[in-house]
């Protein structure tokens, strides 16, 4: 490990709090623990040259450009999550969509919208973009077997969903 990384590893751990403060400006709670730990393997991975002069400055900076970009991917996500809605409320072809009415597809899009960042993201990666669980693996830097374990927890809680609001 670079001594850039170590620096940097250290500064995380000693200002935490401050950092976790810093970030849950930009992200809901889950998201804010998620960028923390993605920052540790992101400070970790940093070489050794050039030096880092200001390593505070530094490790801010990556905060809050990781922050933005998880925001900035979040809300794209919400905005295909809306567009695939409605999408296959007017299909009028798709015999799926046509079983499903409105308030269906709003509570579904709810339900999804409603899953961990990362659950929901696995899920929408593969349920809608048919990416496979290694394409998504790769992406977001987790196994393969979490990605099926995330993608089937969100299809059980979207069932549950459906389950209850129907009783």
């Amino acid at each position: 490990m670079s001594p850039n990384a170590l620096a940097l590893i250290e500064l995380l751990i000693r200002e935490r709090r401050a950092l976790s403060r810093f970030i849950a400006r930009y992200l809901d709670p889950a998201s804010t623990e998620d960028t923390l730990q993605n920052l540790y393997l992101k400070a970790s991975s940093v070489p050794g040259d050039p030096p880092i002069l200001e390593p505070r400055g530094y490790l801010y900076r990556m905060a809050y450009h990781h922050a933005l970009n998880r925001s900035q991917a979040d809300a794209r996500e919400r905005r295909a999550m809306a567009e695939y809605a409605s999408d296959l409320a007017d299909a009028s072809t798709d015999g799926q969509a046509q079983a499903l009415d409105q308030a269906q597809l709003r509570e579904i899009s709810q339900t999804i919208l409603a899953l961990p960042p990362q659950v929901r993201e696995c899920f929408v990666l593969n349920r809608y973009l048919g990416l496979s669980e290694r394409e998504i693996a790769e992406r977001l830097g987790i196994s393969k077997s979490v990605v099926g374990k995330y993608v089937m927890r969100a299809a059980l809680l979207i069932q549950q969903h459906q389950r209850g609001s129907r009783a």
